[in-house]
């Protein structure tokens, strides 16, 4: 069990209509907030007003900037920050999923400085402070409303990077589950994939915490289970709010207790479909995570077989067979819930080799525990097609 320190100052609203409670929680914060929002579903719902209202009920004046993407660029981050310094913002307020949030952490910690925030990414300055934020979560899938990591890419540059800082911890996020019944089939998907590959990305970590790798086995079983209710039921409030609370909480940092943190190689290999492809994370992580797993299997046999074991019931066979069976019935739900397996999925061919690679190496994408080479790289992507 490796040593490691918990702090997460994030607090949580859980539950239908707490919304609502986005004034009165924002006054006590700040005056003068700015509003960050995607490509226009929170208006077509109806949220974004209800949340103007709120603000406006309670004397919190407000400016709003329309258009994250959902891979979220630098250049649009620094053109909020830009806003936010002009109205003289004091809290910003995010309204989406992680692309939203993950944009919003970035204009937090860019307000106070003068250059781009790409270069914290780059790791070229550090953050000081950062504008409070608080976020009201309409896609569960990152975990991002509970933790003090944001992912920003640089499209033209070939580049998806992620950066880490405490400032940037959300001050509240509210969590209603009702704001996600919206969401169509293949994004809940999505977001089913990403909460599991979180869990996997901590559990093939440094050290071994019986606690924390009974905790991953619990929330992908979890998942296994209420994702398909959710996608087939999008108004199941209770197959909703379970798929929530599991996807903030495969990655609020509790999981990787005793763990070293975890290997992250996964999500660096998919952060090269999603600059190239503009790939949805999670479809791309569900192609990703299952070719992973075959490539450095025998580095982590017994561990599978525990995974095989604990999620799927698979009390047959050796350790091997065990590995292998969680392997395939992960890769068989990802296709019974119509998340991609293979890149011709996401209608990427065998022609594209070549430029993955070379993307790869540009990002030197390895992992903190299973290194990789540019022979693993070309190993993990033969699995994929």
């Amino acid at each position: 069990m490796e040593n490691f320190s918990y702090h997460n100052p994030t607090k949580i609203i859980f539950g239908k209509n707490e919304v609502d409670r986005i004034g009165s929680e924002a006054k006590a914060i700040g005056s003068r907030a700015l509003v960050l929002i995607g490509k226009g579903s929170a208006k077509k719902s109806g949220l974004y007003a209800r949340v103007i209202s709120s603000l406006n009920m309670h004397g919190v004046k407000s400016e709003t900037f329309e258009g994250i993407k959902s891979n979220p660029t630098f250049e649009d981050a620094d053109e909020a920050v830009q806003l936010a310094k002009e109205f003289k913002a004091d809290l910003i307020i995010a309204i989406g999923g992680g692309s939203v949030i993950d944009s919003a952490k970035a204009i937090a910690m860019g307000y106070y400085v003068d250059h781009s925030v790409w270069d914290f990414y780059l790791q070229k300055a550090k953050p000081t402070q950062a504008l409070p934020l608080i976020n009201i979560l309409t896609l569960a899938a990152t975990g991002t409303e509970m933790n003090s990591s944001t992912v920003l890419q640089d499209t033209l540059g070939g580049m998806k990077k992620g950066y880490s800082a405490p400032v940037i911890f959300p001050k509240l996020s509210i969590l209603d589950p009702t704001l996600t019944y919206s969401v169509p089939s293949h994004y809940t998907a999505y977001g089913v994939a990403d909460l599991i590959s979180h869990c996997l990305e901590v559990y093939f970590g440094k050290g071994e915490s019986p606690l924390s790798e009974h905790y991953i086995a619990s929330i992908i079983k979890l998942a296994i289970h209420y994702g398909p209710i959710a996608i087939n039921e999008p108004e199941n409030y209770d197959a909703r709010a379970n798929v929530m609370w599991l996807a903030t909480n495969a990655l609020n940092g509790s999981l990787a207790n005793g763990k070293g943190g975890g290997d992250w190689g996964t999500h660096l290999y998919e952060h090269t479909l999603s600059v190239l492809y503009n790939v949805a994370h999670g479809a791309g992580l569900s192609i990703v995570f299952p070719a992973w797993l075959k490539h450095f299997s025998p580095q982590f046999e017994s561990k599978l077989a525990f995974l095989g074991k604990m999620v799927f019931d698979v009390r047959d066979g050796d350790e091997a067979y065990q590995a292998e069976q969680f392997i395939l019935r992960l890769e068989d739900f990802f296709k019974s819930i119509n998340t991609p397996i293979r890149l011709q999925e996401i209608n990427v061919t065998s022609t594209d080799k070549a430029k993955i690679l070379e993307n790869l190496k540009l990002n030197n994408v390895s992992g903190r525990v299973f290194t990789m080479n540019e022979s693993d790289h070309e190993m993990i992507l033969e699995k994929m097609w």
